[in-house]
């Protein structure tokens, strides 16, 4: 009896304290990569992680993408992934289509979103509370967090997408969101 019990304190000191919760995401309705409308709707139900990037970027953005890409094998099923364009003029359905096949991206699994500016500003901003600004020169100042967001359109936790092993647990904890569906 007393090995048991011992064993079943020993399983819930190892087990992973719960994710926190940074607040739920507004609804929103944006244009992904097919030119089709998609938003909160259709991720509603799913975990899914969010990152911003812009195709023209000179180099965290292609590099984002490329841990992204590498990522989405890992997963398990349930768990999406959405790119947010942080430069909506030039992020096209077109572009953002030709961007994701060159990372070969999954379309039925990751979605990359354009649609107008202000509304692209006020998700990054209001919902997931990260920072977009104009850099000037064509370079738009944004971001390297990434965000994991649960099946109730919650933000879960953010991950600094420069560092493995700050994206390893994200791997992690998105597992477990999809895990405890």
């Amino acid at each position: 009896m007393k090995i048991l019990a011992l064993a079943a304190l020993a399983l819930c000191a190892c087990a992973p304290p719960p994710l926190p919760d940074y607040g739920a995401l507004p609804g929103f309705s944006l244009v992904a990569q097919d030119g089709a409308a998609f938003g909160s709707r259709q991720l509603a139900g799913s975990p899914w992680i969010a990152d911003f990037i812009y195709t023209s970027c000179p180099g965290p953005c292609p590099a984002l993408t490329a841990r992204l890409a590498s990522m989405q094998k890992a997963l398990p099923a349930p768990v999406r992934l959405v790119s947010f364009t942080v430069d909506p003029e030039r992020d096209t359905p077109r572009v953002l289509k030709d961007y994701a096949a060159r990372f070969g991206a999954d379309p039925a699994r990751w979605r990359f979103l354009t649609g107008k500016r202000s509304e692209l500003r006020a998700l990054a901003r209001d919902g997931f509370k990260v920072p977009v600004t104009d850099a000037g020169g064509g370079l738009v100042g944004h971001t390297l967090k990434v965000a994991l967001v649960d099946p109730a359109l919650r933000v879960r936790g953010y991950y600094d997408g420069d560092d493995a092993a700050s994206m390893g647990r994200l791997e992690r904890d998105a597992a477990a969101l999809a895990a405890a569906r």
